[in-house]
C-alpha cells in the first residue's frame, strides 16, 4: 500500500515537472529494513522508517533490547524498485501502470558498535545509515567495513536493479553503454589543449588568455569532480573534496576524463582547453576515447613554490591562500594523485611562468600556435533559459559573490530578458540536475550559485 501511494505521489510531481510524454520512463526506490526479534508478522521493524529510527537510536539502546529479547539478532535489508511504465509496455504488463522489483539481503547486527568513517567514493558505505550495524551472511565486518568490491557482492538494491534493466534491454528501452571508437590520428592543424600543473601555476591565467585571444571554450577538470562529488554526497556534506578526489582518481581514474568528453560533444565545441587533470591515467583514457578530429597537445606548467603561494595569498580565494602549511599540504595531495606523474611523463612540454604573463603568453603562442589557423568556439550548445543565467552571472564575475534562484531570476529580468523568467523556472534547472557550470555554497541555510571556471568559459562564448 505505501509503494502504492509513494507511485502516485511520484506520479503527480512528475506530470507538473515533466513534458507528458507516453514514452517517457521513471523509477522510484525504497529500502526497508527488517530486524527479525522486533519485528511481528503485522508490522516490519524498523521497516520504511529505517532512516528516522537511526536518527533516534543509538547502538547501546537497541543492544540492549536485543539481549533482553534473547539476543537474536538476525535482520534483513530489502529494496522495493518501481518501474512507470510506458504506454506499449503496459500492454506487455497486463495494463499494470508499473512493475515492482524487490531484492533482499539477510544478515545479523553486530555485537559491538565499531568506529566507521563514510567512504569517500562510495558514500552508502557510511556511518549513519543501517549499513554500520548490518554484518551480511559470510562477512565478519559490517557491510560499511567491506572494500567496494566485497560490498558490492551484498548490496541489497543490486539484484532489483538488474531484474529492471534486463526488463528494459528485453523490451529494447535501453541498450548496454559500449566505449567510443579512439581517436584516429588526423591531420589537423587545431589543437585540443590539456594544461596540467600545480595550484597557482598559471593553468587557469593561461586558458583564459587562450578563450579570449583565440575562442577556445575553456573546460575546468575540478568543476567535474566537484560535480561527481556534489552527485554521491549532495552539498552539505563533510567529506573533504580532496579525499574524494584522491580515492576517486584511484579506483575510477575516468570519473572526470568522461564527464568533459561528454561536455565537449554535448556543446558541440571545436576550440578546448582543459586544465586542472591531475593523474596521467586521466589524460590516457581521455588521449584513447576522444572521438574528435583535433590533435590533443599535453602541457605541463609549473612555477617555483614561493612565488605559487604569493599568488594564492594575493587571490585569496580559499582557505589554502594565505596558510603556507596548508598550501604544502594540498599540493603534496596533488602529487600523490599522480601530478608529479604527468610531470615527469611532459617534461618536453613544461612551460615555466617564474616571470611577466606577457612573456608566458608569447612563449606558449611561439612553440605550440604559430602559423595555426584556429576556428573558434563561437556557437557552443545551449538552451535559451541556461544562456540567460550563464550571462546574468557572467556580469557579476568580478564580485565573486553568489546568489539565490530568486537574485538569478532578478539580474536576468532587470537587464536579459524582456519576457520576465521566473523564480520557479531557475530553480527546476538548478535542482533537476547538477551542473559543471556553477558552483554552490550553503549560506544561510540556502543555496547559492556563481558561475565556476567551466561556467566563466561557456558564459564569454555565449556573450560574443
Amino acid at each position: 500500500e505505501l509503494l502504492k501511494q509513494s507511485y502516485q505521489d511520484a506520479l503527480d510531481r512528475w506530470k507538473k515537472n515533466i513534458t507528458a510524454s507516453d514514452n517517457r520512463l521513471f523509477f522510484i526506490e525504497d529500502t526497508s529494513v527488517a530486524i527479525e526479534s522486533l519485528s511481528t508478522a503485522e508490522r516490519e521493524i524498523p521497516g520504511l522508517d529505517v532512516k528516522y529510527w537511526m536518527a533516534e537510536t543509538n547502538f547501546a539502546a537497541l543492544d540492549k533490547q536485543l539481549k533482553e529479547l534473547g539476543n537474536n539478532r538476525h535482520a534483513s535489508v530489502r529494496s522495493d524498485l518501481v518501474l512507470h511504465l510506458s504506454k506499449d509496455l503496459r500492454e506487455l504488463a497486463q495494463n499494470k501502470p508499473y512493475l515492482c522489483f524487490t531484492s533482499s539481503v539477510s544478515g545479523s547486527i553486530v555485537n559491538k558498535e565499531l568506529n566507521i568513517e563514510t567512504n569517500p567514493l562510495y558514500p552508502w558505505l557510511d556511518n549513519k545509515s543501517f549499513n554500520k550495524w548490518f554484518v551480511p551472511n559470510g562477512c565478519k565486518k559490517p557491510i560499511s567495513l567491506l572494500p567496494i568490491t566485497q560490498a558490492d557482492q551484498y548490496d541489497f538494491r543490486a539484484n532489483a536493479f538488474k531484474e529492471m534493466l534486463a526488463f528494459l534491454e528485453q523490451n529494447k528501452k535501453i541498450t548496454r553503454r559500449s566505449e567510443p571508437e579512439k581517436q584516429q590520428n588526423l591531420d589537423v592543424e587545431e589543437p585540443l589543449i590539456i594544461i596540467c600543473g600545480p595550484s597557482c601555476a598559471g593553468k587557469t591565467t593561461l586558458a583564459e588568455y587562450l578563450a579570449g585571444k583565440f575562442g577556445y571554450y575553456h573546460i575546468e577538470a575540478s568543476d567535474f569532480m566537484y560535480l561527481s562529488y556534489y552527485q554521491r554526497h549532495g552539498v552539505t556534506s563533510t567529506v573533504k573534496i580532496g579525499d574524494f578526489a584522491e580515492q576517486a582518481l584511484k579506483d575510477q581514474p575516468e570519473i572526470v576524463a568522461r564527464q568533459i568528453l561528454q561536455n565537449i560533444q554535448e556543446n558541440k565545441a571545436n576550440l578546448v582547453v582543459v586544465t586542472g587533470f591531475r593523474s596521467p591515467l586521466e589524460i590516457e583514457w581521455f588521449q584513447n576515447y576522444y572521438t574528435g578530429e583535433h590533435p590533443i597537445l599535453v602541457c605541463f606548467v609549473t612555477a617555483d613554490a614561493d612565488i605559487r603561494f604569493m599568488r594564492s595569498v594575493s587571490r585569496n580565494r580559499d582557505e589554502t591562500a594565505s596558510n603556507r602549511d596548508t598550501f604544502d599540504s594540498a599540493d603534496k595531495q596533488q602529487f600523490a594523485m599522480g601530478l608529479g606523474e604527468i610531470e615527469n611523463r611532459f617534461d618536453s612540454s613544461t612551460i615555466k611562468n617564474n616571470e611577466s604573463l606577457e612573456s608566458f603568453f608569447s612563449f606558449f603562442e611561439e612553440k605550440y600556435l604559430k602559423n595555426k589557423q584556429l576556428s573558434p568556439s563561437k556557437h557552443l550548445a545551449t538552451s535559451e533559459l541556461e544562456k540567460l543565467i550563464l550571462l546574468a552571472l557572467l556580469k557579476e564575475w568580478s564580485g565573486r559573490n553568489y546568489f539565490t534562484t530568486t537574485e538569478i531570476a532578478h539580474l536576468i529580468n532587470d537587464s536579459l530578458s524582456e519576457k520576465p523568467k521566473s523564480k520557479n523556472n531557475i530553480s527546476r534547472y538548478l535542482n533537476q540536475r547538477l551542473y559543471p557550470y556553477f558552483d554552490i555554497k550553503l549560506i544561510d541555510g540556502k543555496r547559492k550559485y556563481r558561475l565556476s571556471n567551466t561556467g566563466y568559459g561557456k558564459a564569454s562564448l555565449l556573450n560574443l
